[in-house]
């Protein structure tokens, strides 16, 4: 099973997606993102978890 994260599902107006095989593979794609286009320092467990809960099984 893989896992798709968009940026729009989240709330952001920006239009970034990615997927992946496995939740972690994605959340450390999303960290990264998160870090190097919407200048997140330090993502939090707070803001983690509400990523990971918008992402969704295709």
């Amino acid at each position: 099973m893989a896992y798709e994260f968009g940026c729009p599902t989240a709330g952001s107006d920006c239009s970034w997606k990615v997927a992946g095989a496995t939740e972690e593979a994605v959340m450390a794609k999303v960290a990264d993102h998160a870090r190097k286009v919407h200048k997140v320092k330090t993502p939090t467990g707070t803001i983690m978890s509400y990523l990971r809960s918008t992402l969704k099984q295709v």
